[in-house]
């Protein structure tokens, strides 16, 4: 009888040393970029622009991603007065704002794409261009 006893307490002891470890879960955490559009028509507003854009790169700092801003309407004229435009170019490049022209709207008032500075990119059009960026996920407002 003490053999069995002991034969099963030794078979007990084996079987619980050789299960398996309880399985680990492994999290994968997704990195979530916080991305910005901007659709804009009146282009007094961007110094501020290229200013929230420097402050959400401090307060988002480690999923800050883009910031992007398109020039719309008739504003679009104004892209070429330097004099008007300086200050608020120096901000946005500091600031590291990808900036835009809407090809539409430069068509309708009649401003040479190779008068534009090199500073801004041109879209075919703005509203198409801004709702593919909410599709992405963009945070976006219109000024």
């Amino acid at each position: 009888m003490k053999k069995i006893i002991i034969t099963f307490s030794l078979a007990a002891l084996a079987l619980a040393s050789c299960q398996a470890p309880a399985p680990t879960e492994v999290v994968v955490e997704e990195t979530v970029e916080n991305n910005y559009f901007i659709l804009n028509r009146n282009v007094e507003q961007l110094k501020a622009v290229g200013k929230a854009a420097a402050d959400l790169a401090v307060s988002d700092s480690t999923t800050y991603g883009t910031f992007k801003v398109v020039v719309c309407g008739k504003s679009v004229q104004d892209l070429l007065d330097e004099e008007k435009m300086a200050d608020a170019v120096a901000i946005l490049q500091e600031s590291g704002v990808e900036m835009y022209a809407c090809g539409l709207s430069l068509k309708k008032f009649g401003v040479d794409l190779a008068s534009l500075p090199e500073f801004y990119q041109v879209v075919p059009n703005g509203l198409v261009f801004g709702f593919e960026l909410q599709k992405e996920g963009y945070y976006s407002i219109t000024l």
